[in-house]
C-alpha cells in the first residue's frame, strides 16, 4: 500500500483479520541500496509483523525500492513524503501510523543496517515480560559495543550519553532509534513530543521519564553502515546535543511537554 502527503494519517491494515503483535517503523532518505536486503531480513525473523516504510522523496529512488517491497509483500506500507521533513518527524508519522493497526508494539530502527534484524526477538522478548514500556537496545550498557569508530566519534558520542543519563537520571544511552514501545508508551510521546530532527530520540525517552514509564537497555553491537552515506554531520550531532541537554535542563524542572504526568492522565493512556 502506497500514501503520499504527510495529511493522509494512514492506517496499516493486513489481508488477515489478526492484530500484527509487532509494527516496524523504517524512516527512510536514500536507502535504496539497504531498504530490499533488511525487509528481507525482518520478513524471515518469523514474527508477526507490520512493516511500515516512511521516505521523505528520497532523490535516489528508495521511494520505489519500498513501492516495489510493498507490491511484494502484504504486510509493507508505504507513506511517501513530499520533501525531507527530518528523521524525528518521520519517526512521529510512523508512530501514529502505526497506532492505526492496533499492534500490540511498534519498533524504530535505522534503515542502513546500523541495528542488526536479528536483536528484534530479544527486543520483543523484553517487551512481552510485561516488565518495560519501552525495550531499547544500547551500545553503552554492559554486553553494548561499538567497534571500529575513531576515538573522537567515540568520546562525543558517549560523553554526550553521559551527560544525559548523569542529568536525567538514566537510562545509559539516550541516542538510540532502536526502540521497542508498547502502545501506552508511543502514545504519551506523540502527545508531546516536539522534535523534527535526530533530537527525537532523546525527547522521547524524557518525556518517557516524566510519564514514569519504565525503559528497559537490552545489549547491542552497533555497526556503521555498508552502503551509502551518513545523514548526521558533526555540526548537527552537536547542535543537537546541545539541544538535548536543554531539555534535559527543563525535565529536571518538570516543565512543558516534560512535566511529570498525573495518575488521571495515565490512566487515561493504559
Amino acid at each position: 500500500m502506497v500514501y503520499t502527503g504527510q495529511d493522509q494519517s494512514p492506517t496499516m491494515t493486513r489481508k488477515s483479520n489478526a492484530m500484527p503483535e509487532l509494527a516496524i517503523v523504517l524512516a527512510t532518505y536514500n536507502e535504496a541500496e539497504n531498504l530490499t536486503p533488511l525487509v528481507e531480513e525482518l520478513e524471515l525473523l518469523g514474527e508477526d509483523l507490520e512493516i511500515l516504510v516512511v521516505d521523505d522523496s528520497s532523490p535516489d529512488g528508495t521511494y520505489r525500492v519500498a513501492r516495489e517491497l510493498s507490491w511484494r509483500f502484504d504486510n509493507v506500507t508505504l507513506i511517501q513524503r513530499s520533501r525531507k521533513l527530518g528523521l524525528g518527524s518521520a519517526l512521529r508519522e510512523g508512530l501514529s501510523a502505526s497506532l492505526g493497526s492496533d499492534a500490540r508494539f511498534i519498533l524504530t530502527m535505522d534503515a542502513d543496517f546500523s541495528h542488526d534484524p536479528s536483536d528484534v526477538p530479544r527486543l520483543l522478548a523484553t517487551m512481552r515480560t510485561g516488565s518495560a514500556d519501552i525495550a531499547q537496545g544500547s551500545r553503552y550498557v554492559s554486553g553494548g559495543r561499538v567497534p571500529n569508530w575513531s576515538p573522537g566519534r567515540r568520546f562525543l558520542s558517549r560523553g554526550a550519553n553521559l551527560l544525559f543519563q548523569w542529568g536525567a537520571g538514566g537510562p545509559r544511552e539516550s541516542t538510540t532509534n532502536f526502540r521497542v514501545f508498547s502502545r501506552r508508551a508511543a502514545s504519551l510521546i506523540l502527545s508531546r513530543a516536539k522534535g523534527n530532527g535526530y533530537e527525537f530520540m532523546a525527547e522521547a525517552v524524557l518525556i518517557a521519564l516524566a510519564g514514569r514509564l519504565q525503559v528497559v537497555e537490552v545489549p547491542i553491537t552497533f555497526t556503521d553502515r555498508m552502503r551509502g552515506e551518513s545523514k548526521l554531520g558533526k555540526a548537527q550531532a552537536v547542535a543537537d546535543i546541545l539541544y538535548s541537554l536543554a531539555n534535559v535542563l527543563l525535565y529536571r524542572l518538570g516543565v512543558g511537554r516534560f512535566a511529570r504526568k498525573q495518575g488521571s492522565e495515565r490512566g487515561a493512556l493504559d
